[in-house]
């Protein structure tokens, strides 16, 4: 099966710092895939490298049989790859639901003036995005909070709304950057149940965590230590194996 993420022997350099050494791996389409390491191991780097923040110092990044390595983020975002961020990146001032108005933003066919003139194509893409955001809003349990400022929510409704809005964009790649941190355990169930039902739905997803809970959604999981891949498989191989606890488990 052809990858819908290639990433070719991706190296990178900060200065004399060599933080990421020859990375190679694909994402299969229709799977969640994980991405593990301890603390200083490249995984941000690399995620930022995937998404377009970062210019790898050597190798590529291919989406959808492209090589992308010099496409631009918004580029990368209206081909259907998008991110979450560990620290959840929301509009404060806007209420829940209008955040996900915001994400639905790549979705729209009409351009700035016949926004501007509120032509009749405008307005049917505003009710469409609003149909769109109360169905989502159900999904992740955040009908209840839809007129509430964001910045008032708690952190972990926060990282909800985030995710939430990225799925708004309806990308076929979704890359998330620990999205578990800040939840409660009820929560990571929760989100652990809203993952498997977008995979089930097509969305490929992309998974860096800490959360070896989590982790076990993954049909596939890399482990990444001091910018090199250092083993493959699935969670129970993870578990086993010495390398991986020495690196990551520190057992």
């Amino acid at each position: 099966m052809t990858a819908q993420l290639e990433v070719r022997n991706v190296s990178h350099r900060f200065g004399g710092l060599e933080v990421l050494k020859g990375v190679t791996f694909d994402v299969v389409p229709g799977s969640i895939t994980g991405l593990i390491g301890p603390n200083g191991a490249g995984k941000s780097t690399l995620f930022n490298i995937i998404s377009g923040f970062l210019r790898p110092t050597a190798g590529d990044i291919v989406f959808r049989g492209e090589i992308a390595t010099a496409h631009p983020i918004q580029r990368r975002s209206r081909d259907g790859l998008l991110r979450t961020f560990q620290t959840p990146r929301i509009f404060r001032d806007l209420t829940v639901w209008e955040n996900l108005i915001v994400g639905c933003h790549m979705l729209g066919r009409t351009g700035v003036v016949a926004g501007l003139l509120a032509f009749p194509a405008v307005r049917r893409e505003l009710k469409e995005a609003g149909e769109r955001a109360e169905k989502i809003l159900g999904e992740f349990e955040l009908t209840g909070i839809r007129d509430v400022l964001a910045g008032e929510i708690p952190a972990g409704r926060q990282r909800m709304v985030e995710l939430a809005r990225a799925v708004m964009a309806g990308p076929t790649l979704l890359c998330l950057d620990e999205p578990s941190s800040g939840l409660s355990a009820a929560e990571v169930q929760g989100l652990m149940l809203t993952l498997r039902k977008l995979n089930q739905s097509g969305m490929t997803i992309l998974l860096v965590s800490h959360d070896m809970e989590l982790m076990g959604i993954s049909d596939s999981i890399h482990a990444l230590c001091f910018g090199e891949i250092i083993a493959s498989g699935n969670l129970a191989y993870m578990q086993s194996s010495l390398r991986v606890r020495e690196a990551y488990l520190g057992v």
